[in-house]
């Protein structure tokens, strides 16, 4: 499994996580690590700010700001803007290619 790193191979340990299970310590890259927990996360939620709502559709802060009133998915609480994500999923099945 390309996931599970052998650090004699040249990987920097910076951008390892171990993970413990049954007394087996097993090293991961940081970059898989962090999209299991987040998406384990983020399953359940509704609403996401611009910078998780860009690293779940893997382009940037401005593109999804952009796309997020496209979709008109915005909401304005106090000072701070949430999106829903179900209005931008369903935004970007118009774009979908058959």
């Amino acid at each position: 499994m390309t996931d599970i790193l052998n650090l004699d191979k040249g990987y920097d340990p910076d951008d390892v996580v171990e993970c413990h299970y049954k007394g087996t310590v097993i090293p991961i890259s940081l970059s898989v690590f962090l999209e299991v927990v987040f998406h384990e996360k983020i399953k359940g939620k509704k609403f996401v700010r611009y910078k998780e709502g860009a690293w779940i559709y893997s382009i940037s802060e401005r593109e999804f700001n952009k796309l997020a009133h496209d979709a008109k998915a915005t909401y304005k609480l106090n000072k701070k803007v949430i999106i829903k994500l179900e209005l931008i999923d369903k935004y970007l099945e118009y774009f979908r290619e058959l």
